[in-house]
């Protein structure tokens, strides 16, 4: 017996913007701040910090680039979903 494909596109829709809200939180994070003191380590800790910002960055970029996927090809499939209900009924 086949089974049916149930593809929820409003909740695809919804992923991808709660993705790019993510996306959004993240590069509007900040850091955790500029270590200016004397300590030895301070340096090692500035290093690390600005390590962990590009980090940020860079992931927040690829959470946005695939909720923009994600919606692109949300939408696709809606388009397509639609116009083969539209062939198949017109054929009916």
């Amino acid at each position: 017996m086949a089974r049916d494909l149930t593809v929820d596109t409003d909740g695809l829709q919804a992923a991808a913007a709660g993705s790019a809200q993510a996306a959004i939180e993240v590069l509007n994070g900040g850091t955790a701040g500029a270590t200016a003191g004397t300590r030895p380590s301070d340096a090692g800790v500035a290093t690390v910090d600005a390590a962990a910002a590009a980090l940020r960055v860079r992931q927040a970029r690829r959470i946005a680039g695939q909720a923009d996927s994600l919606s692109s090809a949300s939408a696709g499939y809606d388009d397509t979903d639609g116009s083969s209900a539209d062939d198949i009924s017109v054929t009916m």
